[in-house]
């Protein structure tokens, strides 16, 4: 019997809800994200959240891979505005830059502040991916993207952000969630 060891874990959850190659492509995580909302409600790799339980901006933790560099955590929803119709995706609910690797839970340069799920009825089950990468400079300068209306928030262009910044993906994590 093969040994499974925490990167199997983390890429096999991704690779069964289709984010890798969908949305990510395959990666060695270096980290682990623990993402923690106020009620104890825990994102565990998949496992499901309703959108009150996360409504509030969550706690995270991970222990950095470089404790000189800065981190990028990036939170997005490819399923917008249904799990079978991704016009609006993925949908950018948060982005946070310059996280010091010396103090990984200072998440206060909020380039895009936190907004929780919020899947329209009768669209299915939506999946929501918390991303954290290793910028290639401490305290980069991120152009800024318009965030205040919802539809600013519409078609994120994951791929290019990570290419324009020079990020290198370490760590991931998700849940999903649904109206009931």
């Amino acid at each position: 019997m093969p040994l499974l060891t925490t990167e199997m874990n983390i890429t096999g959850a991704l690779k069964k809800v289709n984010l890798i190659p969908e949305l990510i492509e395959s990666f060695s995580p270096t980290s682990l994200l623990q993402i923690e909302y106020g009620n104890d409600k825990e994102v565990l790799l998949g496992n499901t959240l309703s959108p009150s339980d996360a409504a509030e901006q969550p706690t995270v933790t991970f222990v950095p891979p470089d404790d000189s560099a800065s981190y990028t955590l990036v939170l997005t929803d490819p399923d917008a505005p249904s799990a079978t119709d991704h016009k609006f995706g993925p949908w950018r609910h948060w982005v946070v830059v310059n996280v010091p690797g010396s103090n990984p839970t200072d998440l206060s340069q909020q380039h895009t502040p936190y907004i929780g799920p919020g899947p329209g009825p009768n669209t299915g089950v939506h999946r929501y991916l918390f991303l954290l990468y290793k910028q290639a400079q401490p305290n980069q300068t991120f152009a800024p993207m318009a965030h205040e209306e919802k539809p600013d928030r519409r078609n994120f262009q994951l791929s290019q952000f990570v290419a324009e910044n020079k990020l290198e993906l370490v760590a991931a994590n998700f849940f999903l969630c649904s109206t009931p």
